[in-house]
């Protein structure tokens, strides 16, 4: 086995193991760190296409050298994809994504809490203040589905029937 790799034109080589290493990112499920590293090895077989005498161990430096700074570029791009920091973080979390809009109390429970109208959902909510229906809120936090809101100051909903 080692004499067909030593016999072999080592562009096709290292051809060969980039390839495996891209299939092994699909298997992966786009993880990104094998298509960093088969980077690291079609980049000796562009060398050994130039120059088709470079020995095999020269080509092994290369790929070996190749391999830090590619899992620098990976680990560069994984920091950059934390959950937290992703967009899609708060796609089943449709209470976190409401945070900053404003919204009308729909009912008042007890001064403190009750139901907001935010579209054509209600919520509930929390606040540190008394609210009457009609307010409008601002929504500033969330938890579970329970909605920690502030009064903005302005005239109430005129839909509210309240005047």
């Amino acid at each position: 086995m080692s004499d067909l790799l030593l016999n072999a034109d080592l562009f096709w080589v290292w051809l060969c193991a980039g390839g495996l290493l891209l299939a092994l990112e699909l298997l992966a499920g786009g993880s990104a760190f094998f298509l960093c590293i088969s980077s690291a090895a079609f980049i000796p077989a562009l060398i050994t296409l130039v120059r088709p005498d470079l020995p095999l161990l020269w080509s092994l430096v290369i790929f070996s050298v190749l391999l830090f700074p590619a899992t620098l570029v990976w680990r560069r791009f994984i920091r950059h994809r934390r959950v937290g920091e992703r967009p899609e973080a708060a796609l089943n979390a449709r209470a976190v994504r409401l945070i900053g809009t404003e919204a009308v109390v729909k009912e008042d429970g007890n001064g403190l809490g009750g139901r907001v109208r935010i579209g054509d959902s209600s919520w509930p909510y929390e606040c540190a203040e008394p609210l009457e229906k009609g307010d409008r809120v601002r929504i500033t936090g969330a938890e579970g589905i329970v909605l920690r809101v502030e009064k903005v100051s302005g005239d109430p909903d005129p839909a509210s029937g309240r005047e």
